[in-house]
């Protein structure tokens, strides 16, 4: 694109004007409840930027380099300032999930206070306004003499009363609009970290068995390379003791006792053929694979229970929501009514200063009348 500048400054000079380039001061939010909205939402900012800067790493399933020293952190830093790893180990990314509850349940708790401040300040406000109305002088009565009207019962509001009621209906519409934006934007945080946490689960569940394959493998490998030994896979199962896993001669052919004991034979003569060395390396490693997927269960556990804590957040955001949607419509609704209601009073007003007020011709009619009587009654 064509830079105009300097062709605009000469015509400025040409006119002997110029371009004010000072800084303007913004002006200070003075609105405590602004003030509170926009630190509410610089924190949701925040914690979603942080959410999918550590995305890549949180998800990352690569082992971390060994020139590399990668220091294990108990806390999680502030997510203002984000300390961003290229590696993160299982404690490190439990801390992540722990922090980021935290951090949305505490944003909605303090949007859910906001709320609760802006409701109690409407409560007040109509009250007042209620109790100010009733100690008007005489009420309808007074009303009526002004020039006012009388409708079913009830007193008809005044032009002015009617301009602040349509003030504060835009006031109460503009806030519940600032709380429904920040509980959408908490959604989408929350939306962001469900969204790590089901593909770090899902990932968990295929490395898992991804190791489970790879140990199938190795068993197969270790046993057929001994002699007599029978591989564990194609002998009839995990436990490598033959076929007393399955088929006719084992637990599903109905033969409980003959089974146990071909069972027990078979393990006598493994154990003949292995040295002591063998078997407690055996041992040690089903030890070891049964601690690593103890382990892996319990992360898949601990990330289930966090995916229903934050699905649970979200829906109740998401019915806060409607219900802040649907208020927001109806307050829109009565804005545009009390739009007409303002329209209709000062037209009311005009044709009231038009014509003579109800009161004042009762007030000369009986001031006539009396006159009449008084005069009447001296001539006779």
């Amino acid at each position: 694109m064509t830079d105009i500048g300097p062709a605009f400054n000469e015509v400025l000079k040409k006119y002997d004007t110029h371009i004010d380039t000072s800084r303007r001061k913004r002006s200070k939010t003075t609105d405590e409840f602004l003030k509170e909205a926009y630190t509410i939402n610089t924190h949701i900012s925040s914690l979603t930027h942080y959410l999918r800067t550590i995305r890549q790493s949180y998800l990352s399933t690569s082992k971390p380099p060994h020139r590399h020293h990668l220091s294990r952190t108990n806390s999680l830093q502030s997510p203002t300032t984000p300390k961003i790893h290229h590696h993160l180990t299982d404690a490190q990314r439990d801390d992540i999930d722990a922090h980021s509850k935290q951090n949305l349940r505490n944003l909605n708790a303090a949007i859910r206070q906001l709320a609760d401040a802006e409701q109690l300040r409407q409560d007040t406000i109509r009250q007042v306004a209620q109790s100010k109305r009733a100690r008007q002088g005489l009420g309808a009565l007074g009303r009526w003499a002004a020039g006012g009207v009388l409708g079913g019962g009830r007193d008809k509001k005044s032009p002015e009363e009617e301009v602040e009621e349509a003030r504060q209906n835009t006031i109460k519409m503009h806030r519940e609009s600032v709380v429904w934006y920040l509980r959408r934007k908490l959604e989408e945080a929350g939306e962001v970290q469900r969204g790590m946490m089901e593909v770090r689960l899902e990932r968990e569940v295929e490395r898992s068995r991804s190791v489970l394959y790879k140990t199938r493998g190795s068993m197969a490998a270790s046993g057929s390379s001994m002699p007599g030994v029978e591989s564990p896979v194609t002998g009839g199962g995990m436990n490598g003791y033959g076929d007393g896993g399955v088929g006719t001669g084992g637990w599903g052919g109905g033969r409980g006792g003959k089974a146990a004991q071909m069972e027990e034979e078979d393990r006598r003569e493994i154990e003949r053929q292995l040295s002591p060395e063998q078997l407690q390396l055996f041992a040690q490693e089903n030890n070891e694979m049964l601690k690593m997927y103890e382990d892996q269960l319990d992360q898949i556990r601990t990330a289930e229970r966090s995916m229903i804590e934050i699905s649970e957040l979200q829906t109740t955001l998401a019915a806060n929501l409607d219900i802040q949607s649907a208020q927001i419509d109806q307050l829109a609704a009565d804005s545009f009514n009390t739009r007409e209601n303002v329209g209709g009073g000062n037209k009311e007003l005009k044709r009231a200063a038009e014509r003579k007020s109800t009161a004042r011709m009762v007030f000369f009619a009986s001031c006539g009348l009396s006159l009449f009587l008084i005069g009447w009654d001296l001539l006779i």
